[in-house]
């Protein structure tokens, strides 16, 4: 990928995602890292980790869903006449 193409998708996926990272981080420092900090979160709290993290957008993401959107885009194409010569 041209550094045309991957410098502002790599910038737009980090200020995009920056809050949410902020918060994940935040939550690792209030509840630790580790598995067995995990197991003693609240399930409330739990779900608020799972709630922000799927807020997070990869550039693998974006690419996956540009590449589908690329191979199933049907171009608008001009209407063909059935009839020769019209």
């Amino acid at each position: 990928m041209s550094d045309a193409l991957a410098v502002p998708l790599l910038r737009g996926v980090y200020w995009t995602n920056l809050p949410n990272l902020q918060a994940l981080e935040a939550w690792a420092d209030h509840w630790g890292t580790d598995a067995a900090s995990r197991r003693a979160a609240p399930d409330e709290a739990l779900d608020e980790r799972a709630r922000v993290a799927a807020q997070i957008t990869t550039t693998g993401m974006i690419l996956r869903a540009a590449l589908h959107h690329t191979i199933n885009h049907q171009p608008n194409t001009p209407a063909v006449s059935a009839k020769p010569g019209t």
